[in-house]
């Protein structure tokens, strides 16, 4: 029970493969899926740009477009992701010396929160609020 079987007793008007090619084939045998692979799905490139002509041409406009912007979001990505990394980093070195986030992260007063917090929930639906 292939595709071409299926073709015969009309439940598929047509079909076409979706990958044309070998991606692990001899290197003189070079097509399209091999090419991107190479150059876009090994782990050895992630350091490359994307290849973004050879994702459209292979897949087509819309998901070309997808990678396209994809690429460019995750690059304006990248300076706050520093940012936020040297904050962090500042905050763990001085934590310490940091006299509002001593009293915040203290374990007891983390108890204590807990109880004035149940209490405001109860006096606002005792009041109506």
């Amino acid at each position: 029970v292939g595709i071409n079987s299926l073709i015969a007793n009309n439940i598929y008007e047509a079909a076409y493969p979706l990958h044309d090619g070998e991606y692990n084939s001899p290197e003189d045998d070079m097509n399209d899926r091999k090419l991107l692979y190479q150059e876009w799905a090994c782990y050895g490139v992630f350091y490359k740009f994307q290849p973004i002509d050879l994702i459209r041409k292979y897949f087509g406009e819309k998901i070309g477009l997808y990678f396209a912007w994809l690429g460019l979001y995750t690059s304006f990505l990248i300076p706050s992701s520093v940012i936020g990394v040297i904050v962090f980093l500042y905050g763990c070195a001085t934590i310490e010396e940091d006299i509002p986030s001593r009293e915040m992260c203290d374990q007891q007063n983390a108890f204590i929160m807990f109880w004035i917090s149940t209490h405001k929930f109860q006096f606002n639906s005792e009041h109506g609020h």
